[in-house]
């Protein structure tokens, strides 16, 4: 009996080594050093990811071990937690809070322009669903600190509660399940919620079609927690069943610039973040959406990353759209004056989700 166990062990052993070796030479991973060089910050922690990233079948060990860890009880990974249904990233975070300082710059924003400007800080799927999360997680509570945050807004500001809606309708696809998003659903019912508030009557849902653009995505969380029994995601995008108003779009970086005549870029279906099929998420300091609204008013958005997603039906409204990221901006060291006069718009919208509004560190540029 002993030989014969012995012998299973050494068949096992030799079908590793065979199964690593055919990993080797035909599972290669596809993250390039160059790109991974870019983004860190010394060449020996390029080396150490670039060795991760590209492990044979590194995604299939990991998958693995996930689904091993969660069938014996454990829930978090990293800031993801797992739930019976999705994947959420956590709002508990270390470091400086710049809440009150961000509001700040945004009150002088107002003080020095004659423009209306409008608030709307989105809670995320951690905020919506907290009940699903243990309170030791510190998930709980967006909607008090989207309050608090709205509290101290200068009285020229109004604030737009988008939290009400998204909560209302949990029980629908407004987020993601594996990436930290809203879909175009939960944007869809903050557009309706924000743009009565702008002034104008919100186009009905039955006016669009819904085409999906992917119906096999998995996001970022799970490729940090690859948690096999979540059911990926469908990204769907609304048209307009009549004509779409958009008739160009044009996008500005710090060393590349960009034309279109659609809001939405099939291109990004073939990356690594596919949600970037909107507006090319968060790649450009600037970008003008140009509408056949003749004589309507102009929006000036101060946008974070859900604006990508709500910006497509604001277009129904307005004859210019203009999205500004404060981030990118900073990173390009450039301020807000240095790409768009705030007193050329009608209406000036700041909308980010509250767990980035309050990590962020680059509002100075409003000013």
């Amino acid at each position: 009996m002993k030989k014969f166990s012995d012998a299973i062990t050494v068949v096992a052993f030799f079908a590793i080594i065979i199964m690593f070796a055919v990993s080797t030479l035909f599972f290669q991973g596809n993250v390039s050093f160059d790109d991974l060089a870019k983004n860190s910050i010394t060449t020996k922690e390029a080396c150490s990811e670039y060795v991760v990233q590209n492990f044979p079948m590194n995604s299939n060990w990991r998958s693995m071990f996930t689904n091993l860890m969660v069938f014996a009880g454990r829930k978090r990974f990293g800031d993801t937690f797992v739930t019976d249904d999705r994947l959420v990233k956590l709002s508990d975070f270390h470091g400086v809070d710049h809440t009150i300082e961000n509001v700040a710059y945004i009150n002088e924003l107002a003080a020095n322009t004659d423009s209306p400007i409008y608030m709307m800080l989105a809670p995320t799927a951690g905020g919506v669903y907290s009940a699903d999360i243990p309170d030791l997680f510190g998930s709980g509570g967006q909607r008090e600190r989207i309050n608090e945050a709205y509290m101290q807004l200068d009285k020229r500001i109004i604030s737009i509660d988008a939290f009400y809606p998204l909560y209302s309708a949990r029980d629908e696809y407004v987020y993601y399940r594996t990436e930290d998003l809203w879909t175009s659903f939960g944007a869809y019912y903050a557009y309706t919620e924000s743009v009565g508030q702008l002034g104008f009557s919100s186009v009905n849902l039955d006016n669009y079609d819904q085409e999906y653009a992917d119906a096999n995505f998995t996001g970022s969380l799970y490729n940090k927690a690859m948690v096999g029994s979540i059911e990926p995601d469908r990204i769907r995008i609304f048209r307009s069943k009549y004509q779409s108003p958009v008739t160009k779009v044009e996008m500005f970086g710090a060393s590349d610039e960009r034309e279109a005549e659609s809001v939405y870029f099939r291109s990004a279906l073939k990356s690594a973040k596919k949600t970037d099929i909107f507006l090319l998420g968060n790649k450009y300091f600037k970008t003008d959406i140009y509408t056949d609204i003749k004589d309507g008013p102009r929006l000036l958005m101060i946008k974070g990353s859900f604006a990508n997603t709500i910006a497509p039906f604001y277009t129904a409204h307005y004859s210019k759209i203009t999205m500004v990221d404060p981030n990118k901006l900073k990173q390009a060291d450039m301020k807000l004056l240095d790409v768009v006069d705030p007193d050329d718009y009608d209406q000036i919208l700041v909308i980010f989700d509250i767990d980035s509004f309050s990590r962020a560190a680059f509002f100075d540029v409003l000013t």
